[in-house]
C-alpha cells in the first residue's frame, strides 16, 4: 500500500479516528489492527512466514532469561541464525536464481514479504538487547508483533529499538491538535520531497540514460542528480513515517540530519540513515571489535606501539566486514557488495589519515577554521560518496560502465543551455518546478542546519499570514506534481 496512494489515506484516516475514540487502553490494539491489515494488503502470506519466525523469537527469548549464561548465549544464537537464514532464503537466494520476478502472487509474497530487511535487523536487535540483559524479554506475542510489524516503519524504517519504542505504544495518548498538526506537517514535507523532487529527478534520469542522444554532460549531470533523487526519497519517507507516528502520539528516531552538508565520511554516516548506521555500530562493529578473539589478537603485541597497530588493524577488518554486510543487506548483486566494499575503503582510509588531518589542523588553525575550507571539505565528502546514489539509479555495474564511458566520449557542455536537456520527460516548466523544489529543499536543510531544529517546528512560531502563504507554497506544488509518474519508493524493494 503506498503512503501516497489515496486507499492509504482513507486507511490512515479511519486507524487515526478509531486510536482517538476508543478507550486509551485500548489504543496499541488499534495500531496492532491497523498494521496487521496494512501488512495483508501489501504481502498476504507475507504476514504468515514472518508471524510465525516471530512467534519462534518470542518463546526462545522468553527461555533466554530462565536460563544459565551458556545455554542463554545458545539461545540468542539460535534466534539470530534462524532470522539470518530466513532472510537469506525469502530475499537472497530468489534474486541469485531469479526467481520471485514471475510466477503467480503466491511465489512473490513468500519469496519476499515486504520489509523483511528491517524487520529482521529489529528482531536480532530485539534478541541481542534481551541477552545483554537491556530489556527484559516481552510477555505478549500480541505486542511483539506490534513492535515487529508497526505500519509506518515497517518498509522503510527509520530501525526501531525495542525499548525506546515499544513503551510507547502503551502509554495514554490523548488527542493534542498541535502535536499532530504538526505531524500532519512533517508529513506533507515528505510529500513534497517525494512528489515535486524525487519523482521528477528520476524521470529525467530515466530519459537521459534510455535516450542514445544524451551527451556526456547530461549523463554526468544524471549521475549527479541520483543523489539528489536518493536523499529526497528515502528522507521524505522518513519524514512520513515519523509524521504519521507523531500524529499518534509516538516518536520515532530521526534518520537524517543534512548528510550533504557532512564534511567527513565518518559524519555522513553519522547524518545518513541514522538508525541503521547505530544498528551497524552497535550490533555488529563493537562486538567484533571486542570479541574475545579481538582481545587475544592486541594482547599478543610485543609493546603499546605494536598493541596500538593491532588495535587499529582490528579496527580496520570490523570496518570492512560492517559495510560489506551493509551493502550486502541493500541486495544481492555484485553492484551491492562493491558498494559496501567502496564505502569499506573509503572509510578506513579516512580512519587512517586522522593523525594527518589533525596534524594539519594544528599547524595551520585559520585555514582550517575558514569557510572556504569547511565548504571543501563539504564538496569532497559530497563527491566521495557518489557511488551508492548512482548504483540505486542503474541495473546493473554493466550500465554503469557504459555511462561512465560515455561521460567521456561526447562531452558537449554546450548541450546544458541548448535546449537538448528539455528532450528527456521533462518540459521547461517541470524543470522549472525541479529547480524550485531543489532550491526550497537547499534553503530548509541551511535552516536546520544552522538551528538544529526541524522546519515544521520553526514555522508552527511564523506569524499567521507568513504560515498559511507556506501552507500554500506547499500544497501548490504537491498539486503541480501529481501528474508526474509516481514512482514507487528506492527503499521499499528492502
Amino acid at each position: 500500500m503506498n503512503l501516497l496512494s489515496l486507499l492509504f489515506f482513507v486507511f490512515l484516516a479511519v486507524a487515526f479516528a478509531v486510536y482517538y475514540l476508543v478507550p486509551k487502553k485500548g489504543q496499541w490494539i488499534v495500531l496492532l489492527t491497523a498494521s496487521l491489515l496494512f501488512y495483508v494488503y501489501a504481502t498476504r502470506l507475507g504476514l504468515v512466514v514472518l508471524a510465525a519466525e516471530t512467534l519462534l523469537i518470542f518463546f526462545l527469548v522468553k527461555r533466554m532469561e530462565t536460563h544459565p549464561e551458556q545455554k542463554k548465549k545458545i539461545l540468542a544464537a539460535i534466534c539470530i541464525l534462524c532470522a539470518v537464514v530466513i532472510l537469506i532464503l525469502l530475499k537472497y537466494v530468489p534474486e541469485i536464481c531469479g526467481m520471485g520476478t514471475g510466477g503467480s502472487w503466491v511465489l512473490k509474497d513468500l519469496l519476499l514479504p515486504l520489509g523483511i530487511s528491517y524487520y529482521t535487523l529489529m528482531i536480532i536487535s530485539y534478541t541481542v538487547d534481551v541477552y545483554r540483559g537491556q530489556i527484559t524479554a516481552e510477555r505478549s506475542f500480541a505486542k511483539l508483533l506490534l513492535f515487529a510489524f508497526y505500519f509506518p516503519s515497517i518498509t522503510q524504517g527509520p530501525l526501531n529499538r525495542y525499548g525506546d519504542l515499544t513503551p510507547q505504544f502503551y502509554e495514554p495518548h490523548t488527542y493534542e491538535a498541535k502535536s499532530i498538526f504538526e505531524g500532519l506537517m512533517r508529513f506533507g514535507w515528505g510529500c513534497f520531497k517525494k512528489l515535486v523532487i524525487a519523482n521528477r529527478t528520476a524521470a529525467l534520469i530515466a530519459g537521459i540514460y534510455g535516450s542514445s542522444k544524451a551527451t556526456g554532460v547530461l549523463i554526468l549531470l544524471a549521475m549527479l542528480l541520483s543523489m539528489l533523487q536518493l536523499y529526497s526519497d528515502f528522507s521524505g519517507f522518513a519524514d512520513m513515517a515519523i509524521g504519521i507516528s507523531q500524529m499518534f502520539g509516538i516518536t520515532l528516531p530521526e534518520n537524517f540530519r543534512q548528510p550533504y552538508f557532512s564534511r567527513s565520511i565518518a559524519e555522513y554516516w553519522r547524518r545518513w540513515h541514522i538508525t541503521l548506521g547505530a544498528w551497524l555500530k552497535d550490533y555488529i562493529y563493537y562486538p567484533l571489535s571486542v570479541s574475545r578473539m579481538a582481545k587475544s589478537f592486541i594482547k599478543k603485541g610485543a609493546d603499546r606501539h605494536a598493541r596500538k597497530r593491532r588495535t587499529k588493524l582490528i579496527s580496520c577488518i570490523a570496518l570492512m566486514i560492517l559495510w560489506i554486510i551493509m551493502g550486502v543487506w541493500h541486495g544481492s548483486g555484485w553492484k551491492f557488495f562493491l558498494m559496501g566494499v567502496y564505502y569499506g575503503v573509503i572509510f578506513i582510509i579516512t580512519m587512517l589519515l586522522e593523525p594527518v588531518a589533525a596534524s594539519f589542523g594544528k599547524k595551520h588553525p585559520k585555514a582550517v577554521a575558514s569557510p572556504l575550507y569547511k565548504f571543501w571539505q563539504q564538496v569532497r565528502t559530497t563527491l566521495l560518496l557518489w557511488l551508492a546514489p548512482l548504483l540505486f539509479s542503474v541495473k546493473d555495474l554493466a550500465q554503469l560502465g557504459d555511462l561512465t564511458g560515455k561521460v567521456f566520449k561526447k562531452f558537449a557542455f554546450v548541450s546544458l543551455f541548448d535546449g537538448t536537456i528539455l528532450k528527456f520527460d521533462l518540459d521547461g516548466l517541470q524543470l522549472i518546478i525541479l529547480l524550485i523544489g531543489f532550491f526550497t529543499l537547499l534553503i530548509v536543510s541551511v535552516i536546520e542546519y544552522n538551528t538544529k531544529k526541524k522546519i515544521c517546528g520553526l514555522v508552527l512560531k511564523q506569524h499567521f499570514v507568513i504560515r498559511l502563504l507556506i501552507y500554500w507554497f506547499v500544497i501548490v506544488m504537491i498539486l503541480l506534481s501529481l501528474n508526474i509518474s509516481n514512482t514507487e519508493f528506492i527503499y521499499a524493494q528492502f
